[in-house]
């Protein structure tokens, strides 16, 4: 059986190289994103009328962001044609409502989730690249909150005005910090947005990424302002679909995810069937990725005999395994010593 180790064990091996983040990372920090999609939440918490349901059905998905692009794009061409608005416009009215509302419902506050930000920066300092699966803000916040003490340590790739920077590579030269981590949202988050010119960007407060960040971008869902953009339901090949009509997901796809440096740990990642196209791009890595440690919950060997089957299907051997709740990994601050 794999042995599981505790983080301190071999935290060292792993400086440097990519960290990368699962739903299983924001669990640990909130319940509320332990629903396996939004759809299955919304649905749970009452969001899901009939006629949501209906669309839904009409075009065959459960992704909340698949059916508002389609509707809003929909939206935006009857506006510029003059058509008066009609089933369209309610239709994505109805969505994009019930998908605010579950957000709403399910989402952890800033107030609530700010005890958690040190170690999550200072766990994620050590990496050189960062890619979170996850939706939610925590990430963003935790950058935020490491400024003060850190400089400029984090950068996500955005520039001024929300705009993905086209040589985002040289981002990699520590400037106004003593390092570099790069963070990616391979599948979007709701920091991630289309606006009404068609643009794709970042969405966020002039003062950073405060404690009304959450209102501000569902305010601009709500008022049409911005259409979300991220991936959280389907087929890996339905995703694959959604990440290539984005220019943001489908750069990071291409460019980033295969480029994880020498090293890799994988923190509350299931590596199920419907991230396959996510082990794709890791198996472009080859034999540059040297050294792989996935965290596992609750000593659970099913779950390490589970993900050590699926990245020997891409080549890697020899993956090390560690307790998700060991100090100093994740959320979890390294024990001090006695004095």
């Amino acid at each position: 059986m794999p042995e599981i180790r505790q983080w301190s064990d071999i935290k060292d091996r792993f400086d440097g190289g990519a960290l990368i983040l699962g739903n299983g990372a924001s669990m640990a920090i909130h319940a509320g994103f332990g629903y396996s999609s939004l759809r299955e939440a919304a649905k749970d918490k009452g969001h899901i009328t009939p006629q949501v349901a209906d669309i839904f059905r009409a075009f065959d998905t459960n992704d909340f962001e698949l059916v508002l692009r389609r509707l809003w794009e929909a939206t935006l061409v009857n506006k510029a044609l003059g058509v008066e608005p009609g089933r369209v416009e309610q239709a994505y009215q109805q969505v994009r409502t019930a998908l605010i509302s579950t957000v709403r419902d399910i989402h952890i506050s800033h107030e609530d989730a700010k005890r958690h930000f040190a170690p999550m920066f200072q766990f994620m300092k050590s990496f050189d690249t960062v890619f979170s699966l996850n939706y939610d803000l925590l990430v963003y916040w935790a950058m935020m909150a490491s400024q003060d003490e850190l400089g400029k340590w984090f950068k996500d790739g955005f520039q001024k005005g929300g705009v993905f920077r086209e040589d985002w590579e040289t981002l990699r030269k520590p400037y106004g910090a003593d390092g570099t981590t790069l963070v990616f949202y391979p599948h979007g988050s709701l920091l991630t947005a289309r606006r009404d010119d068609y643009t794709e960007g970042k969405l966020t407060l002039p003062s950073g990424g405060g404690a009304t960040l959450l209102d501000r971008i569902l305010e601009l869902w709500e008022t049409g302002s911005a259409s979300p953009l991220f991936v959280s339901e389907g087929t890996a090949e339905k995703k694959k679909k959604s990440i290539a009509n984005s220019n943001y997901l489908s750069r990071v796809f291409r460019e980033a995810l295969p480029n994880p440096g020498d090293s890799l740990v994988i923190y509350g990642w299931a590596i199920s069937e419907q991230d396959e196209h996510i082990l794709a791009q890791l198996r472009r890595a080859g034999s540059s990725l040297r050294r792989v440690a996935v965290s596992v919950y609750g000593g659970s060997q099913a779950s390490a005999q589970q993900a050590e089957d699926a990245l020997a299907d891409i080549g890697v051997k020899g993956v090390l395994f560690f307790d998700a709740e060991s100090p100093g990994c994740w959320i979890h601050p390294e024990e001090r010593p006695s004095p």
